[in-house]
């Protein structure tokens, strides 16, 4: 069980990336699922600890459970590749709780990076609204922390000037999910 999970601060083109690499695996007859983490928490009033407990004993994060449940889904459709995207900001949390779900996956992190002026035009693109301007603020401490912090392993791929179809077939050869 393969996952590449994409990383980066919102806005960097995490879920533009996982639709072509998807769209290029699918040329390619290559099967494969693709998760974005974000979906798998969107829940309001959030659940409690105790909620938690009662559904799966021991765990304390809704998308571990999420995950577990679209993944043996997947699994029993025979998939043994998982694209998925997130602001994983504390990487060593996020791969245990993927790993609660998913205990046999091999996890390969991406994550991507761009200038701040590349974020705030994509960002710009895409949000609007009252919130727009808190989720460039928190896009923007998302990138520098991000840039502060050891890679811890993961593979760094700078996405200021290229195109989404360059990045993600040079991300699906380095992985090995496509050939040469």
């Amino acid at each position: 069980m393969q996952i590449v999970l994409i990383t980066g601060p919102a806005g960097v083109g995490k879920s533009t990336l996982c639709w072509e690499m998807s769209a290029q695996l699918a040329a390619a007859q290559v099967a494969h699922a693709v998760i974005e983490t974000d979906e798998l928490d969107r829940v309001f009033p959030r659940p409690s600890a105790e909620d938690l407990e009662r559904i799966w004993p021991g765990t304390t994060d809704v998308s571990s459970i999420n995950l577990a449940a679209i993944w043996s889904t997947y699994r029993a459709l025979g998939h043994s590749r998982l694209i998925m995207s997130g602001v994983m900001l504390h990487l060593d949390f996020d791969r245990r709780w993927i790993l609660a779900a998913i205990p046999d996956a091999r996890i390969t992190v991406v994550r991507l990076v761009a200038r701040e002026p590349t974020i705030l035009a994509r960002l710009a693109q895409r949000e609007i609204g009252s919130g727009a301007q808190e989720q460039v603020q928190r896009s923007l401490r998302q990138a520098r922390r991000m840039a502060s912090e050891d890679a811890g392993g993961a593979l760094v791929v700078p996405t200021d000037g290229k195109a989404p179809q360059e990045l993600a077939e040079t991300i699906l050869r380095k992985v090995g999910w496509l050939k040469a």
